[in-house]
């Protein structure tokens, strides 16, 4: 639901909301075009209103009414903008950016302008609060009343609308044509070059602009309503691509061989208008569509095409709305629940469908076999599926790995794999989780503007990462946060705030990229902040409630904004959190702590010296080709990062393994840029001698690893020691602890110091320990990030 004013184009300033949109289509694989009508219905909030506007582009209306009454419309195909005189050179970019600059980018200026009739009178009425049935201020028609009615509750928010004044819905009827596809729709197969199946579907992308290349509507980042997509053409590829005969056969015959057998010709030698195999022709065309099928229906004049309508009964934007036509074969993702799982579930059990092409079945099965367990864990632990069933198609030449829709995922054929691989069943089942997760966030729920992006794409993130670990396992989830923060460290580098970073999403993909990994790890130490804080169950409470909140329609039309999430983390974390906020969000860059460390023997304590050095970094990725295009468009668009912070402040996890082998943790609060503490001691023993643990790795030999007498407290190497030969040590370059070394280790008060166990920090430490510390450490922490 959205509208634009007519002097404050883009502007709060609405005048009219969508309500519903029925389109029907007519596809036509051979020629790779489209025609078709739509009727939006369109509730308007002012009574002056003069004129709608929405987004069309590549294609031509012939034909538009409103309320059966035939108007004037004026459009401009930003398309047609991009012709220039066949005399221009590089040196008239400026003028080609100029007539295109409006049209590109997060919010595209509609470009289809349509003018209300004169004769048209918007009527205003009042929701009865007992029938919900409108009033009007004159006396219209029972059927009038009652359609008027029905549109007014099938927009979600019909709960606000009917305490206050509203005026009639308007119905607005347009016929279009897009004869030939440049973007939109992406055909495969459908020419002579290309030997695949023929197929195509909608492109999808994560930015609005892309559904108004197939149809006219309200193609921006919030307007959302319910849809009604038919969708017609032909029943097989042999209809899709047969070429009708030039002329019909004619019968020769020679004069006199009147009892000869009868020679038929052929008209015209080719039947398909694409090489075709027999086997093939005969392959039935499959549509898969956002929303529930309502009906299949064989065209009564031409039985070689069908008609297949979907209703998409949840609100949605236009550009979470998509279809696909193909021979594609079907998989039932839900047989791989076990018989416990569909009786726990029950009624509550999701159909999940997925889709690919002849010959991939198998591949199909062994990718996707886990997205059945994704759907039941993310319903069980952040609430119901969004839509009535979910469906994952796999095609070629998508740009995206994965592309949401409404209850539909489309996904790149390159994600499938054969269970005799093994490389990419890791990071292509990341993607598909995540894909999953932006149904419940990313669809279901959108960011109210572009400085709001970062916190769908966290909340995704997060939810992807708590599946992870359920799936791989804790390890595997710790490895993979520490490569994640890892890698942010050594990207963020002089670039914009995450809350920034949300307007330039259309610049370059990897700056999307860097948006879903820096928030996900944002959430994750706000995740353990909080669950420390408070004894709450962190972040997933959080998430919670926006979902609820969004299913109950507190959460306005579905848009969730950085504040929202903010003030929901403050109630349920009972602390505030702006300075997290100020810092991780609003602020760039990641901290780098240099970290001294003494033990002082009169105070038994340990002293620790935290300095931050940030603002010293001067090392920055160098240019590759995955930043280069990034770079190159951030310097002409004049993008200049803030400058570093000096300053990062939060609490910090110190663990200290002191001589007995008792770690101990003690919480830090970071304020300052340089920060000193004292931190008690709790052992009187000094550290363990070299020649005792020498002594003790003999006794273990002997013992053959059994826990007896003097072997209870032998320290277990868990590296092991199979390098001890001569050999071996000259073969390996292998050396002892020097006496110097012996000596040292053997007055030292603790094994060694582990900064932010908890991984609750995203940046650099260095720690100055010596040498034998960072052994001890290798030798007997358990945690794969140590």
């Amino acid at each position: 639901m959205s509208g634009y004013d007519e002097d404050a184009l883009g502007s709060d300033a609405l005048q009219y909301n969508v309500l519903k949109q029925r389109v029907d289509i007519e596809v036509d694989l051979a020629r790779q075009s489209v025609k078709g009508s739509t009727e939006l219905t369109i509730q308007p909030l002012v009574r002056n209103l003069k004129e709608v506007r929405l987004h069309f582009r590549q294609g031509k209306a012939s034909g538009v009414q409103v309320n059966g009454l035939t108007t004037k419309w004026q459009h401009q195909d930003p398309y047609a903008k991009m012709r220039m005189p066949a005399r221009s050179t590089v040196e008239q970019h400026g003028m080609l950016k100029s007539r295109i600059e409006d049209y590109v980018g997060p919010a595209p200026m509609p470009n289809l302008v349509i003018s209300l009739p004169p004769k048209l009178k918007i009527q205003e009425i009042q929701l009865d609060a007992v029938t919900a049935m409108p009033t009007y201020a004159a006396t219209p028609s029972v059927q009038k009343q009652e359609s008027d009615a029905m549109a007014i509750l099938e927009t979600p928010s019909v709960s606000a609308l009917q305490s206050s004044a509203q005026f009639a819905p308007i119905k607005i009827y347009i016929d279009f044509e897009v004869p030939d596809f440049r973007d939109g729709l992406h055909f495969v197969g459908c020419d002579d070059s290309d030997p695949r199946y023929p197929y195509l579907y909608s492109k999808g992308e994560f930015a609005p602009g892309n559904t108004s290349c197939i149809f006219p509507c309200l193609d921006d980042m919030t307007t959302r309503c319910v849809w009604e997509i038919a969708i017609t053409c032909s029943r097989t590829l042999g209809d899709a691509f047969r070429v009708a005969p030039a002329a019909a056969p004619v019968a020769l015959t020679q004069p006199g061989d009147a009892g000869n057998d009868v020679v038929m010709h052929d008209g015209d030698e080719q039947e398909y208008s694409i090489p075709l195999e027999p086997v093939d022709t005969a392959l039935e065309l499959l549509i898969v569509s956002v929303g529930d099928m309502i009906s299949d229906i064989v065209d009564s004049e031409d039985e070689s095409r069908h008609t297949a309508t979907f209703s998409v009964a949840a609100a949605v934007t236009a550009r979470h709305v998509g279809f696909a036509i193909g021979p594609f074969e079907h998989v039932d993702l839900a047989e791989f629940r076990t018989a416990e799982e569909e009786e726990r579930l029950g009624r509550s059990a999701i159909k999940i469908d997925a889709y690919c092409l002849p010959g991939h079945v198998e591949e199909l099965r062994n990718t996707a076999f886990p997205i059945s367990m994704m759907v039941d864990y993310f319903g069980v632990q952040f609430g119901s599926f969004p839509f009535p069933d979910y469906r994952m198609l796999f095609v070629d030449d998508l740009i995206h790995d994965t592309v949401p829709a409404g209850g539909v995922t489309f996904c790149s054929a390159t994600l499938l794999f054969p269970d005799d691989i093994l490389a990419p069943i890791t990071v292509n089942t990341k993607k598909l989780v995540r894909a999953v997760a932006d149904q419940w966030i990313g669809v279901n729920v959108v960011a109210k503007t572009t400085d709001d992006e970062w916190v769908v794409a966290g909340i995704a993130g997060f939810m992807t990462d708590m599946f992870i670990k359920k799936l791989f396992g804790v390890n595997e989830y710790k490895w993979h946060q520490k490569v994640m923060a890892e890698k942010i460290y050594e990207l963020d580098v002089e670039r914009p705030s995450l809350e920034l970073l949300g307007r330039l999403l259309h610049y370059d993909p990897t700056i999307r990229e860097f948006v879903n990994m820096k928030s996900s790890m944002v959430l994750a130490i706000l995740d353990r902040r909080l669950l420390k804080a408070s004894n709450s169950t962190g972040v997933t409470r959080v998430i919670n409630k926006i979902f609820l909140n969004a299913k109950t329609g507190t959460l306005n039309n579905g848009e969730l904004t950085k504040d929202d999430f903010q003030r929901t983390a403050e109630r349920l974390g009972h602390s505030k959190l702006e300075p997290f906020f100020r810092q991780w969000v609003q602020g760039a860059g990641c901290p780098i702590f240099d970290v001294k460390q003494r033990f002082n023997k009169k105070k038994l304590v340990v002293e620790m010296t935290i300095t931050q050095r940030q603002t010293e970094r001067l090392t920055k990725p160098a240019f590759q080709p995955s930043n280069f295009m990034r770079e190159v468009k951030e310097d002409i668009g004049s993008v200049w990062a803030p400058e570093p912070q000096a300053v990062f402040t939060g609490p910090m996890t110190v663990r200290i393994h002191e001589a007995d082998g008792t770690p101990y943790e003690h919480i830090i609060d970071i304020k300052e840029h340089v920060t000193k503490l004292d931190i008690p001691y709790n052992t009187k023993y000094k550290r363990l001698k070299r020649s005792r643990r020498q002594k003790e790795r003999n006794q273990q030999k002997d013992n053959h690893g059994d826990a007896g007498e003097g072997g209870e407290d032998a320290l277990i190497y868990c590296l092991g020691d199979i390098l001890e030969t001569a050999e071996e040590v000259e073969e390996w370059k292998l050396k002892d602890w020097t006496p110097e070394d012996e000596n040292l280790m053997g007055q030292e008060s603790y094994e060694w110091i582990r900064m932010d166990t908890d991984f609750e920090w995203l940046g650099k430490i260095h720690l100055q320990m010596p040498m034998y510390m960072y052994v001890s450490q290798l030798q007997q922490d358990r945690g794969l990030v140590a």
